[in-house]
């Protein structure tokens, strides 16, 4: 009889984290779906337990194990939950600056101090951080998001040399400019009334000429997640069209 494997996928109510939801359960995962949103409530299914949870308060994280341990062996995480606000560090507001902090960052560190115990019993597994080129390379006015993803580019690498004798991998996708619903209200910040606009000059920033889609990074997450990734681990990776290519 094949194994159910349970993968916990935050911030799985829309964009990327709903594609790797949406594309884990059709290759025979059995998803557990964690978002604050209750949208995340319609991925219902077969194979998909919702769960809503606000990632950044520790009492929420710490009800993921158990809802995890009800559906099976715990075997990979992927941490997408993610928030993006503008402004620098003088005119970022404080409140957006920890909340920033607090959803891309701090959920990663309670969401695996809260499961990672639980793969060590299962006996390994994978865990997916999706960072962002905004890790590496960057652009005006979003000190705190680009500060969260060169941060999680950190922490994969110090969670992988953490967790490597309990069988634990752990890697870090970056993608490039992705068509999400939270970067075309980017697109919106910054070209007001004409957020294509801005939609059409990223792309062309991109060697492939477009931006991506959300099943393109949704891909690459299971294949990490998968045993032909087995030694695959503290790296980061880009699914970015050739963005970074010419920096």
């Amino acid at each position: 009889m094949t194994e159910i494997r349970c993968a916990v996928v935050t911030g799985a109510a829309s964009g990327i984290g709903r594609a790797i939801a949406q594309l884990l359960a059709q290759r025979g995962w059995h998803v557990l779906a964690v978002d604050k949103d209750a949208a995340v409530e319609a991925l219902a299914d077969a194979w998909t337990t919702p769960l809503v949870a606000d990632l950044t308060r520790a009492s929420d994280c710490d009800r993921i194990p158990d809802a995890a341990r009800a559906i099976g062996p715990l075997r990979g995480i992927v941490n997408c939950a993610g928030v993006e606000l503008h402004g620098t560090v003088i005119d970022m507001p404080e409140a957006d600056w920890d909340l920033v902090m607090a959803t891309n960052l701090k959920s990663i560190f309670l969401v695996g101090r809260a499961c990672l115990p639980l793969m060590e019993q299962a006996g390994g597994g994978a865990v997916v951080n999706i960072g962002s080129i905004q890790g590496m390379a960057t652009q005006r006015s979003v000190a705190a998001y680009a500060a969260t993803k060169g941060a999680i580019i950190a922490l994969t690498r110090a969670m992988a040399l953490d967790h490597a004798a309990q069988g634990i991998r752990v890697v870090c996708v970056c993608p490039g400019t992705i068509d999400t619903p939270l970067v075309r209200a980017n697109a919106e910040y910054f070209t007001p009334g004409d957020p294509d606009r801005s939609l059409r000059e990223w792309g062309a920033l991109h060697a492939l000429n477009r931006i991506g889609t959300t099943r393109e990074v949704a891909t690459a997450v299971a294949f990490m997640l998968s045993d032909d990734a087995s030694f695959i681990t503290g790296s980061s990776h880009l699914v970015d069209g050739g963005l970074l290519a010419s920096f």
